[in-house]
C-alpha cells in the first residue's frame, strides 16, 4: 500500500526507521541543549511544546527543512509541492500526568483550504503505552471537520469528540490504534485525523519532533483568522497561497 493509500485509507501512517540512529542521537542533543531535562519541572501539569523551537539551534533548523520527510508527505497527500507551516517540539517529562485530549488539528488550521495538511512526528525517545504514546481514531479523516474554527483563538487543546455525531461515535468503537514508536521511526496523520495521548507513565521523558506540512497548493482563506493582525503573520503571493520566504517549500515533484 503506497503513502497516498494509507492515509486515504486510515488516515494516519507510520514508517520504522525513517532517521538513522545517528541522526536521532544528534537531533536529541541539539533538542537537549535547547530545552534541558532540568526545565521540565517548571512546565508542571503541562505538556512541554515550544513552537518554532528549530530557530535556536542550526541541528533543529535542518531537520524542519528535511527534504525526506517533505517527499513522504508530498507522497502522502498527492501533493506536487510542500511546504513548512511550523515546527514544533513535545515533550512528556518522566511520570508526568499532561495528557492530549482528542482533537482534530484542522480545528486549529482552518484559514488553510482545502485541509490538506499532515502532521509528521519523529520520535526522539520510545513513544510506547506508558510514555503516552499518539493515540488515532483510524478511519476518522472521513468524518470532515467536526469542530470550531479555533485557529489562533485558544492556547490549550480542546476535546472535540464530544462534537462528533453519535452514529459516528458509536461507529468509533474499536477504532482507536495506539501508534508506538522506537528512536527514528516516524508517524503521519492528517489533520482531520482524531487523535490525542495519555500521561507519561514511564521513568523516562518521551520527545517528539513534529513538521506541520502542507500541500503548497492550498489557500489561505483570511476571514477565518481572528483579525487583521494575524492576517499579517501569513504573507501570501499572487493567487493566494502562503510565501515560500516565510513558508519554506521542503520538497516540489521534480526537483533535483
Amino acid at each position: 500500500m503506497t503513502p497516498r493509500e494509507r492515509l486515504r485509507e486510515h488516515g494516519w501512517l507510520v514508517v520504522r526507521g525513517a532517521v538513522d540512529p545517528d541522526r536521532v542521537a544528534e537531533l536529541a542533543r541539539a533538542l537537549d541543549a535547547v530545552i534541558p531535562e532540568a526545565s521540565y519541572p517548571a512546565w508542571g501539569e503541562r505538556v512541554v511544546e515550544v513552537a518554532g523551537v528549530s530557530r535556536a539551534s542550526p541541528v533543529l533548523a535542518a531537520h524542519a527543512r528535511d527534504a525526506t520527510l517533505g517527499a513522504l508527505a508530498g507522497a502522502a497527500l498527492g501533493a506536487s509541492r510542500v511546504q513548512l507551516l511550523q515546527d514544533t517540539v513535545l515533550v512528556k517529562p518522566a511520570a508526568h500526568p499532561g495528557a492530549v485530549a482528542w482533537h482534530q488539528d484542522r480545528s486549529y488550521l482552518t484559514y488553510l483550504d482545502p485541509p490538506a495538511v499532515v502532521t509528521v512526528r519523529l520520535a526522539l525517545t520510545p513513544c510506547t503505552l506508558a510514555s503516552g504514546c499518539l493515540r488515532v481514531l483510524d478511519g476518522s479523516h472521513r468524518w470532515e471537520h467536526v469542530g470550531e474554527n479555533l485557529a489562533l483563538r485558544r492556547g490549550s487543546v480542546e476535546d472535540e469528540l464530544l462534537a462528533v455525531p453519535e452514529a459516528l461515535r458509536a461507529g468509533a468503537a474499536g477504532t482507536e490504534v495506539a501508534l508506538e514508536l522506537e528512536p527514528g521511526d516516524v508517524s503521519l496523520h492528517h489533520c482531520l485525523t482524531f487523535h490525542g495521548s495519555r500521561p507519561n507513565t514511564s521513568a523516562r521523558p518521551r520527545k517528539t519532533l513534529v513538521l506541520r506540512l502542507f500541500d503548497g497548493a492550498c489557500r489561505l482563506v483570511p476571514d477565518r483568522l481572528p483579525s487583521p493582525e494575524a492576517v499579517a503573520h501569513f504573507p501570501t503571493d499572487a493567487h493566494g497561497h502562503l510565501d515560500a520566504a516565510a513558508f519554506p517549500v521542503l520538497w516540489s515533484a521534480g526537483a533535483g
